[in-house]
């Protein structure tokens, strides 16, 4: 009896115990640790992911326009965003998985071969994601040897003055690009030199892109298909916020009393 009596008092307490806890229970986001950079493009350059991969635009002053999602950066022809490699985004990144992942909405009023991102110098691996505003191509090149195409996509598939959902990813296995969510081509995966020392979003010299660009992301690790398709159908930010709840973990808050 004695037993039953302490032990029923003790879990009444650990119960009381339970339902003060609960009183100063909050919930915080885990954010993404593989998300290395992320431009929304609502007012300025300055990455969302945490990282501090910040961009400054070369030649002349942001200028936002509407977006896909909320607004979007309007980009003249030799007009790019320069990024410092760093800790986070560093020059031997294209040797590992990765994702990059934008909306852009092009004028063609740049060269034919316009940049979506650029990686320097020329010595360097050099990884570049092109369009070609003539065929309507994506193509992904780099230095393995000497100036390679990794993977490109068939023509005819990108217009003017229309948006356009564009991922690349590696897995270290294969190459892929999509636009719109659906894969357009997937390539065997091939080592480029790395030593990048500077990237760059949007053309520049005799290789320029012209129009708008939306929700610029790069991650250290390959997206999968449904990943991208929900960023298509929903855009970064709701992508963000649902993945992000499968991450959610309890802190201990002090309440304040008045």
């Amino acid at each position: 009896m004695f037993f039953n009596h302490k032990a029923n008092k003790l879990f009444t307490l650990l119960l009381i115990g339970i339902v003060s806890s609960l009183q100063t229970l909050s919930w915080s986001v885990e954010p993404d640790k593989d998300l290395l950079l992320y431009f929304p493009m609502e007012k300025d350059l300055l990455d969302a992911s945490g990282n501090k991969n910040d961009g400054e635009l070369a030649n002349g002053k942001v200028s936002l326009q509407k977006g896909k999602f909320g607004k979007a950066i309007e980009l003249a022809a030799d007009q790019p965003i320069v990024i410092e490699p760093s800790d986070s985004l560093h020059g031997d990144i294209f040797l590992e998985p990765f994702t990059y992942t934008l909306w852009i909405n092009p004028d063609f009023k740049g060269t034919e071969w316009g940049h979506l991102w650029r990686s320097l110098p020329g010595a360097s691996g050099h990884n570049t994601l092109f369009l070609n505003s003539a065929q309507g191509l994506l193509s992904f090149r780099g230095v393995v040897g000497g100036w390679s195409v990794l993977c490109q996509t068939d023509g005819g598939l990108v217009k003017k003055n229309t948006w356009y959902q564009v991922t690349l990813t590696s897995d270290t296995k294969k190459f892929r690009i999509y636009l719109n969510g659906k894969l357009e081509k997937e390539d065997d995966y091939q080592d480029t030199k790395g030593q990048i020392a500077e990237f760059r979003i949007g053309g520049s010299a005799n290789e320029t892109y012209s129009g708008l660009m939306d929700d610029v992301a790069f991650y250290k690790r390959a997206l999968g298909k449904d990943e991208i398709k929900s960023i298509t159908n929903s855009g970064m930010d709701a992508f963000l916020s649902v993945a992000s709840k499968g991450k959610l973990t309890l802190n201990w808050a002090t309440i304040k009393t008045e």
